[in-house]
């Protein structure tokens, strides 16, 4: 009640210091006081939170763990408490009231004064009572808040307890569920081993059944063995006549074999001197073809010095056509001065008949290089060394002949006759130009003409690997008759007097093509002294080539790029030879063949010398052997009566291995003795299971004290099994003994 009136009091009425009559000393002590008594309960410490935290959180870890009367007695302490805090307020309190019962009457008076002063102190005077009651409703709602912040953390703190132990009770259920299927899994292993192991018991049992079974089978079969041994006998003597037969007959085949090899070694060597006729042939085929690669070759450097001449005349063309070019202009210029030079025109007739002089000196020397080309066929060598100076000496004879034109350019500037005869001149040369041209159509048509003889000389090339590839043929067909001797050596003698005949055929025709070769070579020959001749044309037409070198210049190209082509044709003439000495090759292998069988043959005859030897050994050996078999018979007579104690020694094994099964009975009942035995400790592993719950529920102990009789179940259960091992290898070695 009084705090309800504390705190209606001070929502109404303010409060101002000077109605608080409480000294500073006095609150301070007082609040002290409460703060120290309730801090030792534990009801303030969450007011102190920045300086004593850790001190607070403990305070309220042991509150929570009390119990219901305690929280009780602390709150009836609190009560208490307050209640001694505020006797003294009271007091003070009702001190006024006191007063105010004996000043009644000068209250009235003074009532006026009073209201001034107050307005003058700012109302400085009121009810102390109010001010009290506010005070105590300020520390009532202090601690009111206090105690409910401390309720709330209780609350948390003891709802996260719950929450925690749950989940140990969760991981505990886990831990005891694992538990249980491990050791049903555990028991089931330990049931499939004992499975596997009365299996392995019952297979025994049946492999001694077999054992004996066999046993009996053995004795069985050498009753019959001793019966077809005597049959042996019997047959190896009548095997024995045979056979003295049989080298009656391989001896007369000896020397008919013997016979067959000196004709066969006749016969190869007859063809060894055939073969050795054909690679000669081959070699002088490959010696024409190389001759005519030379000749190729020297075609190809004739062909590149004609075609640098060409383009030689085509740059002195130019600068011929630039001079005329500068002469008109000059013309043009010096027709005023004609009048007045024509005294020297004289003189210039007189210049130019030197000209003409010079000029038949240059046709005498044109002759000249004729007869040296003509040389130059009869040998190809020193051709192409005189074609070089002689192209040497017609540069030097243009450059002298530019030289001349120029001094008479100089010296005829301006006069018209000097010009007309050089027009005459110019017209003459451009037919010696047109005969050069024709010259060059000739060469072209010759080019041609060599590219036909070319082309024979490759279908003559063809004509050869033909020739070769049937030599190949025959080849093959000369080892089939090897291989064939044996039976038809009349056979085999026919076909290679027919092949024989062939190659002569063969080697007649080719023959015959060397000599066609060889008259088309001498036609090349009177084609060159012809063309020889027709340079000798060509020398006087050079001033014509203006117009006709550009087509000149193609027709080079179009010949340059044949000879590309002869030299790829000559490429393939080379892969060609290549391949026939391949080929040659092959066929040296083939002979090498030969020989090696007929070394081979020799050697099967040493062989069926020594099968012989080796026959009448073997009579030999019968005849021992014969004597050998009639004493084994005796001691087969005594193998039976081993055999016979090794029957009565089986079944005395018989008897062992009864004796071992009724080991295995015994062995199993205490195998069953033992399962019932881990059955047992199942169940009293299972009640530890549900001891272990109890606890669990009841007591608030750490997981790893329940480990312990996981251990202890564990090792139960992983003793039987190795003392089942062992005593499985003891019946093991029980069974091998």
């Amino acid at each position: 009640m009084v705090f309800v009136m504390g705190s209606c009091h001070f929502l109404h009425s303010p409060i101002h210091p000077s109605l608080f009559p409480i000294p500073s000393s006095s609150s301070s002590s007082s609040y002290a006081f409460s703060s120290s008594s309730l801090g030792s309960v534990g009801i303030f410490s969450p007011l102190r939170v920045t300086s004593n935290g850790r001190k607070i959180r403990k305070v309220c870890a042991s509150a929570n763990q009390e119990s219901k009367d305690e929280k009780n007695l602390r709150a009836r302490r609190v009560i208490l408490v307050v209640g001694f805090s505020v006797l003294p307020v009271l007091k003070m309190a009702a001190m006024p009231f006191r007063s105010l019962a004996s000043d009644g009457p000068d209250l009235t008076a003074s009532e006026p004064e009073q209201r001034a002063e107050n307005k003058h102190q700012g109302d400085a005077t009121g009810n102390p009572f109010v001010s009290v009651l506010g005070g105590l409703g300020i520390l009532g709602s202090g601690v009111l808040t206090a105690l409910y912040s401390l309720a709330l953390k209780e609350k948390a703190s003891s709802e996260a307890t719950i929450e925690s132990m749950r989940d140990q009770l969760q991981i505990k259920e886990a831990t005891i569920a694992s538990m249980k299927k491990k050791f049903e899994s555990d028991l089931m292993n330990e049931k499939e081993v004992r499975k596997q192991k009365v299996a392995e018991a019952l297979q025994e049992q049946q492999s001694l059944i077999s054992q004996l079974k066999s046993a009996n089978d053995l004795i069985v079969d050498l009753r019959q063995d001793l019966q077809t041994q005597a049959k042996v006998a019997d047959e190896l003597r009548v095997s024995i006549d045979s056979l003295q037969n049989r080298l009656t007959k391989s001896g007369k085949d000896n020397k008919e074999l013997q016979e067959m090899l000196r004709d066969k070694m006749d016969f190869i060597g007859g063809l060894q001197e055939k073969i050795n006729f054909l690679t000669g042939e081959i070699k002088d085929k490959d010696d024409n073809l190389q001759s005519l690669g030379s000749a190729l070759a020297d075609k190809e450097t004739q062909l590149q010095k004609l075609y640098d001449t060409n383009q030689q005349l085509q740059d002195q063309l130019v600068g011929l056509s630039s001079e005329n070019e500068g002469l008109k202009d000059k013309l043009l210029k010096n027709e005023k001065e004609l009048g007045l030079k024509m005294v020297e025109v004289n003189d210039l007739k007189a210049q130019v008949g030197v000209l003409l002089d010079e000029r038949d000196k240059f046709t005498r020397k044109i002759d000249s290089i004729e007869r040296e080309y003509n040389d130059f066929k009869s040998s190809s060598e020193k051709k192409a060394a005189e074609d070089a100076k002689i192209l040497e000496d017609q540069v030097r004879t243009l450059n002298q002949i530019k030289e001349q034109l120029e001094s008479t350019s100089s010296e005829l500037g301006l006069r018209e006759v000097a010009v007309k005869d050089l027009s005459q001149e110019r017209d003459a040369l451009r037919k010696l130009l047109d005969i050069e041209v024709n010259n060059a159509k000739d060469l072209e048509q010759e080019l041609q003409i060599k590219h036909e003889n070319l082309e024979k000389s490759k279908n003559q090339v063809s004509e050869l690997a033909r020739q070769l590839q049937q030599s190949r043929d025959l080849c093959f067909q000369l080892e089939a008759e090897v291989s064939k001797v044996r039976a038809d050596l009349a056979e085999s003698k026919e076909s290679l007097q027919r092949t024989t005949e062939e190659a002569k055929k063969n080697a007649e025709v080719l023959s015959q093509e060397l000599k066609s070769s060889q008259a088309l070579l001498k036609k090349e020959t009177e084609e060159k002294d012809a063309v020889s001749q027709e340079l000798a044309a060509v020398t006087q037409s050079r001033e014509d080539l203006q117009k006709e070198v550009v087509d000149v210049y193609k027709k080079a190209e179009t010949a340059a790029k044949e000879l590309l082509e002869e030299k790829a044709v000559v490429a393939s003439l080379k892969k060609e030879l290549k391949a026939l000495e391949t080929q040659t090759a092959e066929e040296k292998e083939a002979r090498e063949s030969l020989e090696r069988d007929l070394e081979e043959t020799r050697t099967s005859l040493e062989e069926i010398n020594q099968n012989a030897l080796i026959l009448t050994r073997e009579l030999e050996l019968a005849n021992s052997q014969i004597s050998s078999i009639e004493e084994e018979k005796d001691v087969l007579y005594k193998s039976l009566a081993e055999q016979k104690k090794i029957s009565q020694e089986a079944r005395e094994n018989m008897e062992d291995a009864h004796s071992l099964i009724m080991r295995l009975g015994q062995e199993k009942e205490t195998f069953e003795k033992r399962a019932k035995k881990l059955e047992d400790e199942l169940a009293s592993a299972k009640g530890e299971i549900l001891r272990l719950k109890s606890k669990v529920n009841s007591s608030k102990t750490t997981v790893n004290d329940q480990h312990q009789p996981k251990v202890e179940v564990g090792a139960k259960v992983a003793t039987p099994p190795k003392r089942v091992r062992r005593r499985r290898k003891t019946i093991e070695g029980d069974s091998d003994s």
